[in-house]
């Protein structure tokens, strides 16, 4: 590897350990995706000989088999960054006649898979607000080292259990997401700080706090990505109504929703104009006023933002890890595009002696909303 760039792996059952010296000299290249929207995954790519260590006694033993842990570690500049703390789903072998032509495929997704094994439709949480559910259900999870980190909700509603108590449809991770959806909040593991933890976010998208460092475009020698594009979209801004019934007289009142930056910052001086309404796809005519904003806030949440842009880097030029649902700064784009955006997803792709990232980054409109970029 690089100088500047140095990878650890890891593989095991509940606990992994470093593999053996002969697994990293096969392994040719490593794909990590992170993203703000789903599941994380990664690939890894060895080379196969009959003889090597991997053919004749790890491949025959398990040592890939499904449901083993991967953890993947790339530390760059004397900083280390956990990409991926996960579980194998697959393996693929592809023989070849050619010498140092076979190839092993280990392809996996993150610590959450493990949440998605079990159906556990039917099990009853009376009394217990949303936030404490999501609590319980992590809570089994802590042998893998998984920390829940959950915010409450603004708009949490108590249930009393004499007129309904809520039950779980489907496995964990699928509830968990479908409570999470229904807050307009997120939910994802994020491997590390440390090998062995992740960090379980139940919450809103994070569109606040610390700023990586710059991507630098068209700055010459100060330029630190190899491509960026940006695109505005004038549709993307949408106006959420939402329809409420009053039981005394049945009369159906429409309130808009309003688009809150607290809970989604659009990042811009300029937000995209409104070009579209819609009512919220939930019949909320059905629930209460309470019922209807939590609805509704769900609905502004997952709205699309009307600016994104993506782009490719070389991580030793840039000289950091850019990491995915955290912020970055962008300069040297035009006054247009210059200020921060929302890293949506990243794909780290490592190979021997190189380690490049494409990368997707979002925000509500136009213009900094902020004076100084920070570098």
């Amino acid at each position: 590897m690089n100088r500047g760039l140095h990878l650890s792996l890891m593989i095991g059952g509940v606990k992994a350990d470093p593999v053996p010296r002969a697994v990293i000299e096969a392994l040719t290249e490593v794909q990590v995706n992170s993203s703000a929207t789903s599941q994380s995954g990664f690939q890894l790519k060895f080379t196969l000989g009959k003889r090597s260590v991997i053919g004749r006694d790890l491949l025959p033993s398990g040592y890939f088999n499904p449901q083993r842990r991967v953890i993947i570690v790339a530390t760059v500049n004397g900083t280390p960054h956990v990409l991926m703390d996960g579980v194998i789903t697959k393996q693929d072998v592809a023989p070849s006649a050619e010498p140092g032509g076979s190839t092993l495929t280990i392809t996996g997704l993150d610590i959450s898979v493990h949440m998605d094994f079990v159906d556990l439709t039917g099990v009853p949480y009376p009394a217990i607000p949303t936030p404490h559910r999501v609590l319980l259900i992590l809570a089994k999870y802590a042998v893998f080292g998984v920390v829940p980190m959950v915010i409450p909700s603004p708009a949490a509603l108590f249930e009393n259990p004499l007129e309904k108590i809520p039950k779980q449809n489907g496995t964990d991770l699928a509830y968990v997401r479908s409570l999470a959806a229904a807050t307009g909040y997120v939910f994802y593991i994020d491997p590390g700080p440390s090998p062995g933890t992740s960090i379980a976010y139940w919450g809103p998208e994070i569109r606040r706090g610390a700023t990586q460092p710059a991507l630098s475009v068209n700055m010459d020698a100060a330029t630190n990505v190899e491509s960026l594009s940006f695109s505005y979209d004038g549709l993307a801004r949408t106006q959420f109504v939402a329809t409420i019934l009053l039981p005394t007289p049945p009369i159906p009142i429409p309130i808009p929703i309003p688009s809150l930056p607290v809970f989604k910052p659009t990042l811009a001086q300029q937000s995209a104009t409104i070009m579209k309404t819609r009512n919220i796809p939930i019949p909320v005519s059905k629930f209460s006023a309470g019922e209807a904003l939590q609805l509704g806030l769900a609905a502004v949440a997952g709205s699309s933002d009307a600016v994104t842009a993506n782009g490719q880097l070389d991580v030793l030029r840039y000289g950091h890890v850019l990491k995915s649902r955290q912020l970055v700064a962008v300069r040297g784009a035009g006054d247009n595009f210059n200020g921060r955006y929302f890293v949506k997803s990243v794909t780290h792709t490592i190979k021997r002696g190189s380690y490049t990232q494409s990368f997707s980054l979002a925000r509500g409109g136009i213009k900094s909303d902020i004076s100084r970029v920070p570098t």
